[in-house]
């Protein structure tokens, strides 16, 4: 007898879109777009592959939304008309094979790696990953900013995207205004959690009359701050009570401002002392493993606030995991970004038969070469480890301001 089908596997629901299953391609970067930002053949491929084998809704890599709000060299950009026409060839190769895509509109903020930017942030306060003193926004600024979210809506809506999904997580932009660590104006802007929190209400509501009332819009929130005196889970949640009054379509929960990208991007997530060996990783048969999922706690809490679907990202890595996240209610749909980096084909597979882990041991030698060389997995075929060396294990330990 068959075994019953995954409850991950069941169609889905966001905004009104009808999604054929609950897995989500979670955004990562991509490393493929020209200097100025445009999409490629490179890139179409990339996106042709993973609606091919078979995600539900796949999210783009984080997409800049004005040229002060880049992040790395090579990053997809949508903060100009010209960008319309080369993204409409991603979209139209997502739907030839019957998937779904967002845009995820991004700014920077005081995380940027492009040299001649001059990082804006709503206070000039030190970030613990990226070494670089931004300047505080002005009025003028902030509505710049927030026109150019609506603007980039409205491109990506051109463009054939089926609903876009604002960044507000990991210390960019949106989730700095959130913090009460990174933001300490004293203006309409700041200075409580009511005045920090009007600026991501601000951009939702332009990216919605940009695009009209039946785009759906969601959002990857950071629901706390990894850092002390940041922002308390508390907040977090009234934030995204607000969203969901407004007509977010689903919330993806993550960290707001962090102090490592290692606490989101978490290193060997769900690996075993055998599966570490098994896969010619001696150096973590003795660590103690990383568990699955380790944003679970922040979609249970999210769940119980707010009604509408929630996304969990973040170490999942099993087929058993993901049937028991959606079968316990604690998530609507589950995101998944460096398993997809591995296995462009996985729901593919899950639909076939495949159970247990994925083949993804988190690694992070992707994220390693991001802003770098184009996304890939470097543990496939085995001899691409030797491409990491000591320039990249800098980068990665010392953290971002290392690379």
């Amino acid at each position: 007898m068959p075994p019953p089908p995954h409850a991950f596997m069941r169609p889905g629901n966001i905004g009104g879109l009808a999604l054929k299953n609950r897995i989500i391609r979670a955004a990562t970067s991509e490393t493929m777009a020209t200097a100025s930002g445009e999409a490629t053949d490179e890139l179409v491929r990339l996106y042709s592959d993973l609606a091919r084998g078979g995600a539900g809704l796949i999210l783009t890599g984080h997409i800049y939304v004005e040229p002060r709000g880049q992040y790395e060299p090579r990053q997809l950009g949508v903060d100009r008309d010209e960008h319309v026409a080369p993204l409409a060839r991603v979209t139209d190769a997502v739907h030839r094979h019957g998937s779904r895509i967002f845009a995820e509109l991004s700014h920077a903020g005081s995380q940027s790696l492009i040299p001649e930017i001059v990082p804006l942030a709503p206070s000039i306060v030190p970030n613990a990953i990226f070494a670089r003193p931004p300047v505080e926004m002005t009025e003028s600024d902030i509505g710049d900013v927030i026109a150019s979210f609506a603007a980039a809506a409205a491109r990506a809506q051109r463009a054939g995207f089926d609903g876009v999904h604002l960044h507000s997580g990991n210390g960019y932009l949106l989730s700095q205004f959130n913090s009460p660590f990174a933001n300490r104006r004293d203006d309409r802007w700041g200075g409580d959690a009511e005045r920090r929190a009007r600026f991501i209400l601000e951009v939702y509501r332009a990216v919605r009359r940009a695009t009209g009332a039946d785009f759906p819009i969601t959002a990857r929130l950071g629901l706390a701050d990894a850092v002390a005196d940041g922002l308390t889970m508390s907040d977090g949640l009234s934030i995204a009570r607000q969203l969901a009054v407004e007509g977010v379509a689903a919330l993806e929960v993550t960290y707001g401002v962090m102090t490592s990208y290692r606490e989101n991007i978490r290193p060997y997530a769900g690996v075993s002392r055998l599966r570490a060996i098994a896969d010619g990783m001696l150096h973590r048969s003795f660590s103690r493993p990383v568990p699955e999922a380790y944003y679970r706690p922040f979609a249970r809490a999210a769940k119980a606030a707010v009604d509408i679907p929630l996304i969990l990202v973040g170490g999942i890595r099993s087929t058993e995991l993901m049937d028991d996240v959606i079968s316990s209610g604690d998530a609507d749909f589950l995101a998944l970004a460096r398993p997809f980096v591995r296995e462009p084909d996985l729901v593919n597979k899950i639909a076939q038969g495949r159970r247990g882990p994925v083949d993804c041991v988190s690694c992070n030698l992707c994220f390693l070469h991001e802003g770098i060389d184009p996304l890939r997995c470097w543990r496939t075929p085995y001899a691409m480890l030797q491409h990491v060396n000591g320039h990249y294990l800098k980068g990665f330990f010392g953290g971002r301001a290392a690379r």
